[in-house]
């Protein structure tokens, strides 16, 4: 039987296309799985080899050691920067000088909103007015500005300074000192801070500083309602000579000042915080005591420090004697469902607003001595 030579040569293309085609669709599945191997090599090798930023250890020895009203700025090692915190109202003609020195010396200057409502005027009638006799401009002296408040005040918004919203008391360090110790039994329901104005044994309790930035009077009103009507168990730090309520007789301890370490573990022998201040620049109170899982029951007017208060979650607000009930209610019969420190860990701190504050800087600060620095304190 004869074949035909035309059959053929079709029969050897059509073998040959068909050879072509399947080479064609095995070597695209194996070229786009190689590419995809490949892709993921490089992308892991980048990843490895990219110069991420690394922490080092800078010579400080030109920062100084600073005093109230300048703060020293650090990053995680605990280095001093070389931008100077100005935290509050110049107090000295020695302030002023000491300013002059540093800037001379060429550091750089930041303010910080951590006292009453600074740079605002301050309201208080028991604060020293030596800033206003002078007229000192603290929004010429600084580069930037961290300020607490809930609206940006005028003297800050109408400046061009960089802002950041970021408090002395969102640094806490949540992986050091400040942890809940389940060995301190609860002996209390709430803490409250008004430490006495004069401590002579013949104190007559006259208003002043500390009675007017704690807010001393709407604490004794609501301290009726909570000894009345709560029978809450309280300690106060601070007010020993003064007179309230026969309410909270035996029920509520005065205590004077105590060192720092026997108030912190003070308050981890209480339920909650109560806060009532209003020129009260975000205590830093109230953020120690969220880390100790506390939930705080703020004035909804505080100048600073409402920024941590979310509630049912890590506190409540209230704004007088008479809105307090429902706040201590929620409280009061909701102890275990708050989740302060979880909320704060999770949101504040050194790795989270350390972090914040410390591209803040790099941002604003070209000469920083730390260029690479990750987290910053005050």
């Amino acid at each position: 039987m004869k074949i035909s030579f035309s059959l053929v040569i079709l029969s050897i293309v059509v073998f040959i296309v068909m050879v072509e085609f399947i080479y064609f669709l095995y070597n695209s599945a194996f070229v786009a799985e190689l590419k995809d191997r490949m892709l993921r090599s490089t992308v892991e090798n980048f990843d490895s080899f990219v110069q991420k930023p690394i922490s080092i250890d800078i010579d400080d020895s030109n920062v100084p050691d600073v005093k109230f009203p300048f703060k020293n700025a650090r990053d995680e090692k605990g280095k001093k920067l070389n931008v100077i915190m100005i935290s509050a109202p110049f107090r000295t003609v020695e302030d002023e000088e000491t300013y002059s020195k540093y800037k001379e010396q060429g550091l750089a200057f930041c303010g910080i909103s951590s006292y009453l409502d600074f740079p605002d005027k301050i309201k208080s009638p028991y604060e020293d007015r030596f800033h206003e006799e002078r007229n000192h401009n603290y929004i010429e002296m600084v580069t930037a500005w961290l300020y607490c408040t809930r609206a940006v005040p005028p003297v800050l918004a109408n400046s061009n300074l960089p802002l950041e919203l970021i408090t002395e008391a969102d640094l806490k360090d949540t992986d050091g000192y400040y942890k809940p110790d389940p060995t301190i039994e609860k002996e209390y329901d709430f803490m409250y801070i008004c430490l006495d104005d004069d401590e002579s044994p013949d104190s007559k309790c006259e208003p002043g500083w500390q009675s007017y930035n704690r807010n001393w009077d709407l604490a004794k009103e609501c301290l009726v309602t909570m000894c009345r009507d709560f029978k809450l168990k309280g300690l106060i730090v601070g007010r020993t000579n003064c007179k309230f309520t026969d309410f909270c007789s035996g029920i509520v301890k005065t205590v004077p000042f105590m060192d720092f370490h026997t108030f912190q573990k003070e308050m981890k022998k209480c339920r909650f915080l109560f806060v009532p201040n209003i020129s009260d620049a975000s205590p830093r109170v109230m953020t120690e005591a969220m880390c100790y899982n506390m939930p705080v029951l703020t004035n909804y007017n505080i100048i600073g420090g409402w920024h941590n208060v979310v509630p049912g979650v890590t506190g409540e607000f209230f704004t007088d004697e008479n809105d307090i009930v429902p706040a201590l209610h929620k409280i009061t019969e909701n102890y275990d469902s708050y989740t302060a420190r979880e909320w704060y860990c999770a949101n504040r701190g050194k790795n989270n607003s350390g972090k914040q504050f410390a591209e803040f800087l790099k941002r604003n600060y070209p000469n920083l001595n730390n260029p690479n620095v990750q987290m910053a304190d005050i």
